[in-house]
C-alpha cells in the first residue's frame, strides 16, 4: 500500500506534539485513516538505551528503531490512510556532526535521498524560540536554552531541504492560528478536497550558484520524460543525486495557467524503467533543480545545460491571489506562468533563445 507519509519537524516547543494530535483528529473528520508514528528518541529511552543521549550511537539507534516503526506503519495501512511521523530519519543530521553523518549514512547503508525523500512531505513548525517577544521557559522534556533551540531550529530547517514538499510554519501569536496554517498547507498536498497545483513562474538571470551554497539550499539533479500511453499523457520524473535517484509519475489535468489538478505516484525503478519502455516517449529534458528555503518560503531554481545567463523560479502557492515574494538576491527578468514556450514540455522540442 503506497500510503503517504509526511513528517511534521521542527526546533523545540514547536507545538508539534498538540499539531499530531489536532492533525490527526483534522484528516479523521475528512474521512482518511491516520497511522501517527511516535516520535522514535523517546522510544529508545523507554526501551532502556544505555549511554549518552547526544551521542552518535544514541542518533543511530533512533535511526533504527524508526525504520522499524515506518515498516509496522507501511504494512498496516489501508486504502485513503496517511502515515504522520513525529519526526524522521533526516532530523539524525541536526545533531550530528559533518564526519558523524557520513559515518552514520555508512552505517545505515543510506544515502541523503533515502534519508530525506523517503517522505512524501514535510512541515516545519517554527520554534517560539525565534521570536523573542514571546516567553521561552524549559520544561521536564525540553531543556535547551533559547540559544540551543533557536541552533537545533535552524540545523532543523537546513537538514530537510530538497525534499519534494518542504513546507515552513510560522511562529503565531496563537498555537491555533499557527495550526490552521498547518491544516492548510497538509490539506493542500493531500489534494482536499482536490488534488491541485498552483504555481508561478519567473525567468530569471542565472544564479549565484557559491552564494546559494551558503543557504538552505540543496542541489537535485532531474530528469523528466514526456509519455504518451493507451489512458493518455503523463509525466515521469527522475530526481535524486549521486546514482540514489526517487521515481515518480505525474498526471495533470490543466485548469488555468497557474492552476494544474496533479495525481503523483511513487514508482520503484522497475516499474519506472517497465513505463519507459512500453509507451511513447514525446519528449525529455534533464535539469538541475535548487532547492532554497528562504523567509518562510520554498523556492525552487532550476538551471539547465542549454541556457548560460538564465534560469527559471518557481513556488508553488495556496491560493492564486497569494503574493510571491522574490529574494532580494534573485534578479527576475519576467514572470513566464502564461507563456506556454517555457514550460519544460515544450522546452524538449524548442529552446527559446536567451534574453
Amino acid at each position: 500500500m503506497n500510503a503517504p507519509k509526511i513528517v511534521l519537524t521542527g526546533g523545540p516547543h514547536g507545538g508539534k506534539s498538540k499539531a499530531i494530535k489536532k492533525l490527526k483528529q483534522m484528516l479523521e473528520e475528512n474521512g482518511i485513516n491516520v497511522i501517527v508514528v511516535t516520535e522514535a528518541a523517546s522510544g529508545v529511552l523507554e526501551s532502556g538505551f544505555e549511554g549518552e543521549k547526544p551521542s552518535y550511537e544514541f542518533q543511530k539507534a533512533v535511526a533504527l528503531y524508526q525504520l522499524t516503526m515506518e515498516a509496522k506503519a507501511e504494512n498496516s495501512a489501508k486504502d485513503n490512510t496517511v502515515i504522520i511521523c513525529d519526526r524522521g530519519l533526516m532530523d539524525a543530521r541536526v545533531y550530528l556532526s559533518d564526519d558523524e553523518f557520513e559515518r552514520f549514512k555508512s552505517e545505515t547503508n543510506m544515502t541523503e535521498v533515502d534519508l530525506r525523500d523517503r517522505y512524501d512531505a514535510v512541515f516545519h513548525l517554527d520554534s517560539t524560540s525565534v521570536n523573542k517577544e514571546m516567553v521561552y521557559e524549559n520544561d521536564h522534556i525540553r531543556d535547551e536554552s533559547r540559544d540551543e533551540a533557536q541552533d537545533i531550529n535552524e540545523r532543523s530547517l537546513k537538514a530537510w531541504c530538497g525534499n519534494f514538499h518542504y513546507r515552513f510554519i510560522p511562529v503565531c501569536d496563537t498555537i491555533d492560528q499557527k495550526l490552521d496554517i498547518l491544516f492548510r498547507e497538509v490539506k493542500a498536498f493531500l489534494g482536499i478536497p482536490k488534488p491541485l497545483e498552483i504555481e508561478r513562474k519567473f525567468l530569471i538571470k542565472y544564479p549565484d550558484i557559491e552564494y546559494l551554497k551558503t543557504l538552505n539550499c540543496v542541489k537535485s539533479e532531474i530528469e523528466q520524460s514526456y509519455m504518451l500511453g493507451k489512458n493518455g499523457k503523463f509525466r515521469l520524473r527522475k530526481r535524486g543525486e549521486n546514482g540514489s535517484y526517487v521515481y515518480i509519475k505525474t498526471v495533470k489535468n490543466k485548469i488555468s495557467e497557474t492552476v494544474r489538478e496533479e495525481v503523483e505516484t511513487r514508482l520503484s525503478e522497475d516499474e519506472y524503467n517497465a513505463l519507459i519502455s512500453s509507451n511513447v516517449k514525446t519528449g525529455s529534458i534533464k535539469k538541475d533543480r535548487y532547492c532554497l528555503m528562504y523567509d518562510g518560503t520554498y523556492y525552487e531554481i532550476d538551471v539547465f545545460p542549454f541556457w548560460k545567463k538564465q534560469a527559471y523560479l518557481e513556488v508553488e502557492l495556496l491560493s492564486e491571489s497569494d503574493v510571491v515574494k522574490i529574494p532580494d538576491f534573485i534578479e527576475v527578468i519576467r514572470e513566464v506562468t502564461y507563456d506556454s514556450r517555457y514550460k519544460n514540455s515544450s522546452l524538449c522540442r524548442n529552446i527559446p533563445d536567451e534574453d
